[in-house]
């Protein structure tokens, strides 16, 4: 028997995230102005089909897999291919707080150009104008800038994903993005889930700091972009 986080975005979709999102027939996307993923059942063929007539033409969607991607490019155009790591923490913290940790403030509609700009700069992954309705999005603010940020995005149960986690290259090596990092884990411990989290492969720094804090690697696989034609 498969394990949930083999296909994380469908049953993100179809558990956890089910009200931002359509699924129908074995596939489904999130809402456009939420995230890019796609989730599908089984992948083959068929299914491709189905997500093909599911979405609008020149919709960019990202599609997890561990094979090579069969891509039809008379009907999609291949955007951006992603080597990814797949992390997940059970060994939990006994302490999820930090120096930095009052300095810690949720992020809220208000901050969405801020977060944008953030993400835009460092690349943590899709991030889009209504990524926040994922929820328990917080960041830390130095003179007025977002210095640091980090939230929660698919939520598989009972896994719930750590995601944007970022910092500000003009406020590195300060513990910001740990410390916002750390009280996005302790919320999701104290509801009952099991923090996960994705990370370019190719990020060492990224993943040392996170087996830091009681991460492992369960898997890699491969993330696509893709837009339909």
């Amino acid at each position: 028997m498969s394990h949930v986080l083999d296909n994380m975005i469908w049953h993100a979709i179809t558990t956890g995230n089910s009200n931002i999102a359509t699924v129908k027939d074995g596939v489904g996307v999130y809402r456009e102005d939420i995230a890019p993923f796609a989730g599908i059942e089984t992948l083959n063929e068929d299914s491709f089909d189905k997500l093909y007539n599911l979405i609008p033409a020149g919709r960019r969607i990202a599609v997890a897999y561990d094979d090579e991607l069969d891509l039809d490019e008379t009907r999609w155009e291949p955007m951006r291919h992603m080597d990814v790591t797949q992390m997940v923490c059970d060994d939990l913290p006994k302490v999820f707080t930090t120096a930095n940790s009052e300095l810690i403030l949720p992020l809220t509609d208000e901050h969405i150009p801020q977060m944008l700009e953030l993400t835009a700069l460092t690349k943590p992954g899709p991030f889009f104008q209504n990524t926040i309705l994922f929820g328990n999005y917080f960041g830390i603010f130095v003179d007025g800038r977002l210095a640091a940020m980090a939230g929660q995005r698919m939520h598989p149960l009972p896994y719930m994903e750590v995601s944007a986690v970022c910092s500000h290259p003009d406020f590195r090596g300060k513990g910001y993005a740990k410390a916002v990092m750390l009280h996005v884990m302790k919320i999701i411990a104290e509801n009952g889930f099991i923090p996960f989290l994705h990370v370019l492969t190719e990020n060492a720094g990224a993943i040392k700091l996170y087996e830091s804090i009681g991460y492992s690697t369960r898997k890699r696989f491969s993330i696509d972009m893709i837009r339909k034609r």
